[in-house]
Formats: structure tokens, C-alpha cells, sequence
């Protein structure tokens, strides 16, 4: 059994520090015990039975921490299939299933940011517990939401879904006792459906579905406990009172404006925008009958957050990259290191920026771990990626994680051995007699479906 590894390579350490061109990296048990230059690889590491990985032309760089999952929602299409359709046990063994897919990406740790039922959680046992293979996840529990946030999706007669992904807090008093509750779920996070979605309902992006006093009462309840607080926040409204009352971590802020930013820098905020997943139902050209909105929305969103996240990072607040996967538009382990190349695209960092942010900067999202990963630096967990080629000249390597040479976690390289393809249940789609009308027309003769 081999003592340890001694790889060799171009380091991108997950700072902005700049690369060290010849670099070597040791790893002993299942943690970093040198990095540096390769000229000034200390004499006894050459004395002792490491296997050696050096590879012409390849990058070692930290795992990918990816800030924006949702392991337990098996890629669902629609709210839906996520908050109605499949029993909670086939939901579980899903997520473990998807899970190995996901480490597989390069994703060596992982936020996820609200779960249907408590699987997340029992995803991140069964991983730290050594039972499956997978990142080692930081989870919310289901998110804090009202008539006016993310996840109401349904009529108001209707029984609020046991599935969705969501708690409907009815009164000021119900917050404290869903974080309380939470936290004895042991959830690392609490999550806020601070507005809608423009997938839900067109009319999402203007105001916010708690007040600011509201999400004082969130933020301070869940610092107490000592979990993150981190909020559902496109509208300009949410992202500036999330913002005033001192949440952790703001996903998208699509429409935050120089406010919002300000309360931000005041508060040591983060955001994650998490455009992949807009981008990637822009591209897949959906039609205007499969969402609340069209695809006009989906562009002006993006237009938007391309300006005022631009203008954030600018000022000095920091962003960490997230896929969403979870949903049909961001399938598990394809997709986790597309913000990357979308943050250099729509936002003006560089690519040595953009590693940073789905390394480093991220581990600001895991409160039990983050000190140990997103850094190539001795003593850290060994969660090292060996990538051919030089991301900084093309940040698109890292989105074909299977042409990486090795990904180690905690000094382990991983199973690549991707798992074999599953069948989906009959239980787990929405069922629909027919996508749109199926019109007679009269002068045709002829019937025509009508989306």
C-alpha cells in the first residue's frame, strides 16, 4: 500500500496568488504535507515510498466546491415532479446514486441549498460515514418560504405538498420555530425563499416576500444557533433587506443595486449567483409553454445580473460559483464548473478569479470544514485535481472532468468508473395526456398541435 504521493505540475493553489509553473505537491495519509516549487521539494520527501504522478503539461489545482446544489431533487422538470411525484425512499437512493456523479465532476465539497424531506442531510451522513461515495456535502434543511416566496407554487385550497422542498412559515412566530426545529435536524444552514422565480410566475422580480424585520429575525435566531443563514433572493427588495439584515450568502441578486452592494460590503456578505442555470434554459430554447415565462425573461435576467454582479464583484464582494444541479436544465455531473467559464463571459473575471471563486471563496459556505479544503496548502484535506492542460488558458478543461488524469479526495484518488445508467420509474414524471392542443383546423381538414 503506497505511503503517500508526490505529483508534479503547473499549481493553481485556489488563491490569487499566480501560478507556480513547476510545482510539486505531497500528499501523506489523507492530507497535503508539502506544496511548492519543485526546486525546493525537501530532501526527505524523495526518501520515502510515494508513488509519483508527473505528467507533462498538466495543472494540479484544488477540488471544485460547487455552492449551489440540490442533491435530493433527481433532476427533476418541473415543481411538480419535485414537490408531488416519487416516495421519499426512491428520492434517497437517488441522491446517493447522484451523488458518486457529482465527486466524479471534480466536485470534492459541496453546498446544497434546500432539500426535499431531510435526504440531504442523510446524504451527508451516509458520505461522512464512509457508506457511499460522494463530496463532502454542507446542507440546508427545507427552505423558509411564505404565500410570496419560492416554492407556494400551489393553489391556496390545496394541502401545502409533504414533498416540496419548502416549510410555509404563516407568522413571525413559525420563523423562530423553523429554525429552531432545523437545528435540532441538524441542517449546517438555513435557507429563505427571500422572492419568487420568474419559472414560477411572472411576476417575480420586484419585490420581496419578507420584510426587513422578518429577515432580522432570521439572521439573528440562525446566527445564535450558529448556522449560516443564506436566501432566495432575485428581486432587488430581497437581495438589499437580506442583505441590511446580515445573511451569510445571497443566491442570485439578480437585480441588487448599489444599495443592496453597499449593504453587502457593510455586512461581509457573499453572493452566488448561480447563472448556469438561466444560460442553460436559454439555450436549450424552451417554449413559451413549458414556464411561467418566456425565454425574454430568462435574457433580461441574465442582461441584468451580467451588470449589477459585474458591478458587485467590482466593489469588492466576493462570489462563489454554484450549478444548481438538481434541476432537468443542470443534470448531476455535467455541469458543476460551467459558472467558471459564465463568471469570465458575462462578468469579467478572469479565469484565475473564476477558480478562485469555486474554490477557495466557497468554502466560506462550510462552516465545519471550510478551514480544511478549496487550498492546496500543507496540512489541508488532500482534495486535489490533476487537470491536462492549463485552465488559465482555457477555462473550459475543467467541464470534461473525464479527460482529468486523477481526482483525489482526502488523499484517496477516486472511482472513476461512471455508474451505469438508470432507469426512470413511471412514478417519478408529472403525467400529461398531451404536450398542448391537439386543434382541428377547419379549412386544413386536418388536426395540428398547438403548444
Amino acid at each position: 500500500m503506497t505511503k503517500g504521493y508526490l505529483l508534479k505540475g503547473r499549481i493553481i493553489d485556489g488563491t490569487l496568488n499566480p501560478p507556480v509553473e513547476s510545482g510539486a505537491v505531497v500528499i501523506e495519509g489523507e492530507r497535503l504535507a508539502w506544496v511548492g516549487p519543485a526546486a525546493d521539494l525537501p530532501p526527505m520527501y524523495l526518501d520515502r515510498e510515494l508513488d509519483v504522478i508527473d505528467l507533462p503539461g498538466r495543472t494540479l489545482m484544488p477540488g471544485l466546491v460547487d455552492g449551489h446544489t440540490h442533491i435530493s431533487f433527481g433532476e427533476s422538470r418541473s415543481e411538480e415532479e419535485n414537490a408531488l411525484y416519487t416516495p421519499v425512499e426512491f428520492r434517497t437512493a437517488k441522491a446517493l446514486y447522484y451523488a458518486k456523479k457529482v465527486l466524479q465532476a471534480g466536485v470534492t465539497s459541496a453546498f446544497d441549498a434546500a432539500t426535499s424531506y431531510n435526504i440531504a442531510q442523510a446524504v451527508r451522513d451516509a458520505i461522512d460515514t464512509g457508506m457511499f461515495e460522494g463530496p463532502r456535502f454542507t446542507v440546508s434543511g427545507k427552505q423558509l418560504t411564505n404565500h410570496q416566496g419560492l416554492e407556494d407554487s400551489f393553489p391556496n385550497e390545496m394541502q401545502f405538498p409533504p414533498g416540496q422542498s419548502a416549510v410555509l412559515i404563516r407568522s413571525r412566530e413559525e420563523l423562530i420555530e423553523a429554525i429552531r426545529f432545523q437545528v435540532k435536524d441538524e441542517v449546517d444552514a438555513i435557507k429563505v425563499s427571500g422572492s419568487n422565480d420568474n419559472l414560477i410566475t411572472p411576476d417575480s422580480l420586484g419585490s420581496s416576500a419578507f420584510t426587513l424585520e422578518e429577515f432580522q429575525i432570521i439572521a439573528k435566531e440562525s446566527h445564535r444557533l450558529g448556522r449560516l443563514c443564506s436566501v432566495h433572493a432575485r428581486s432587488r427588495d430581497s437581495a438589499l433587506y437580506a442583505a441590511q439584515a446580515g445573511f451569510d450568502n445571497l443566491f442570485h441578486a439578480s437585480y441588487i443595486d448599489d444599495e443592496g452592494i453597499e449593504a453587502c460590503l457593510k455586512n461581509k456578505c457573499v453572493i452566488t449567483p448561480t447563472l448556469t442555470l438561466l444560460v442553460n434554459l436559454m439555450e436549450a430554447k424552451q417554449s413559451e409553454s413549458l414556464g411561467a415565462s418566456s425565454t425574454d425573461a430568462f435574457r433580461r435576467e441574465i442582461e441584468a445580473a451580467s451588470a449589477n454582479l459585474k458591478k458587485a464583484f467590482e466593489a469588492g464582494v466576493p462570489l462563489i460559483a454554484g450549478s444548481e444541479s438538481g434541476w432537468s436544465p443542470v443534470p448531476y455531473g455535467q455541469w458543476h464548473a460551467r459558472e467558471m467559464e459564465i463568471f469570465t463571459t458575462h462578468l469579467g473575471l478572469t479565469p484565475l478569479q473564476a477558480i478562485h471563486a469555486n474554490t477557495l471563496v466557497a468554502t466560506r459556505l462550510l462552516p465545519r470544514y471550510g478551514h480544511e479544503v478549496g487550498k492546496l496548502e500543507a496540512g489541508r484535506l488532500a482534495d486535489v485535481l490533476v487537470v491536462p492542460g492549463n485552465p488559465l488558458d482555457d477555462i473550459k478543461i475543467l467541464q470534461r472532468p473525464g479527460s482529468f488524469d486523477y481526482i483525489f479526495k482526502g488523499g484517496k484518488p477516486i472511482d472513476r468508473t461512471p455508474p451505469a445508467p438508470r432507469k426512470r420509474k413511471w412514478y417519478e414524471r408529472h403525467k400529461i395526456f398531451l404536450n398542448g392542443l391537439y386543434e382541428f383546423d377547419q379549412e386544413a381538414g386536418v388536426g395540428r398541435l398547438v403548444q
